[in-house]
């Protein structure tokens, strides 16, 4: 496995568990999107997340919604940035 790669899962792994903190009651990951990174101080890569709340079945999603996490380049910050909508982070993948 590739240094890019294993950095790679690190950040997608790092990502998961920040936007997990502001799932709701019953609430999933649906799709987790890589976007395109700023520049400043430091390198910062932007990823949508797609959330929703799925029905008993768990097939029908419901409620859905989006948020962008934001996580430095060294990991040092990552957070969920609600001034940030995901319309306006265009998508890399």
């Amino acid at each position: 496995m590739s240094k890019d790669t294993v950095q790679r899962d690190r950040l997608i792994e790092k990502c998961v568990e920040v936007a997990s903190t502001v799932l709701g009651e019953k609430e999933t990951i649906m799709q987790v999107r890589r976007g395109e990174p700023t520049f400043g101080r430091n390198y910062t890569n932007h990823y949508k997340v797609y959330l929703a709340t799925l029905d008993p079945s768990g097939v029908n999603p419901t409620n859905q919604r989006c948020v962008v996490v934001s996580i430095t380049s060294n990991m040092d910050s990552a957070k969920v940035e609600p001034s940030l909508s995901c319309d306006s982070v265009k998508d890399l993948d």
